[in-house]
């Protein structure tokens, strides 16, 4: 056994990526294949809707075509917090996700990207601001 098993420890293989090489070949909105995402959810209290928004939200603001990408939350707890947690996640995401393009963020979590460093212009700032009257809303 230890004779079989050294011969996979001399020639070790590395694979490499190549995601510049992804873009020539996925040039049409047609080439890209639908991707569906459940969030799955039960209790407000030991999930908080703030960090299930989040994700959410971070879903939604990827690099992929919006007619080819579908969200879904399953709140098994039918909670009326959550509700009303995505209700202004909504109102949120109409300024968030053009923002996310326009400024090529690439963490697109809303809460990590406002507690990371990074460069703070006007509209950063009148961005944060909006997340944190919305954060304060359903917290």
């Amino acid at each position: 056994m230890w004779a079989t098993s050294q011969a996979f420890r001399m020639n070790p293989l590395y694979h490499r990526e190549f995601p510049e090489n992804l873009n020539e070949l996925l040039k049409k909105e047609s080439d890209f294949s639908a991707l569906d995402v459940f969030i799955c959810k039960a209790d407000p209290y030991k999930e908080p809707p703030m960090n299930v928004v989040n994700t959410a939200l971070s879903v939604m603001a990827y690099d992929y075509p919006t007619c080819k990408i579908s969200v879904y939350v399953s709140d098994d707890g039918g909670s009326g917090m959550t509700l009303f947690a995505f209700v202004e996640a909504a109102w949120f995401a109409a300024n968030w996700l053009p923002f996310c393009r326009k400024n090529d963020v690439v963490e697109r979590n809303p809460d990590a990207f406002f507690t990371s460093n990074h460069h703070w212009n006007s509209e950063t700032e009148e961005m944060k601001l909006n997340f944190n009257v919305s954060e304060a809303s359903y917290s």
